[in-house]
């Protein structure tokens, strides 16, 4: 578990308009996410599956992580098929996969990306995010 940055480090961060995309189908479990980010200065973007998150990849510039759960009941990709998806059309995006019933196997993860089993603590949510956000750019 990564523990939160300081506050200080957060707002240097947030101060460089950091997009993060959750996509969840639980819309309760969304809606918690998105807030706690938010307060954290985050600008959130939301989308219920797969397709809706390629949708505002596709059309959205200022977006830098991704968020997705594993297990989305629309039928369509599953979180690490997303997020595999997701590395290849843009390399340079953080990822962070969660769920709270599927565990990933060593194949399931791009390079780079991480995993949060849920539930999580909304700090241990935004710890994670600052963390491969700052890893991707090198900032800390």
């Amino acid at each position: 578990m990564i523990a939160a940055l300081a506050p200080d480090r957060r707002a240097s961060l947030a101060a460089h308009e950091l997009g993060v995309l959750i996509v969840d189908d639980d819309p309760i479990l969304l809606m918690d996410m998105a807030q706690s980010l938010a307060d954290a200065g985050i600008v959130v973007f939301e989308a219920r599956n797969a397709n809706e998150a390629l949708q505002v990849l596709s059309t959205r510039t200022d977006v830098r992580m991704t968020i997705t759960d594993v297990d989305m009941g629309d039928g369509g990709l599953n979180g690490f098929q997303l997020a595999k998806v997701v590395a290849t059309r843009w390399p340079a995006m953080s990822l962070l996969i969660v769920s709270g019933q599927s565990r990933p196997k060593a194949t399931d993860l791009p390079e780079g990306a991480r995993f949060l089993a849920k539930p999580c603590a909304p700090s241990s949510l935004i710890g994670n995010v600052f963390a491969l956000v700052a890893q991707q750019s090198g900032s800390i």
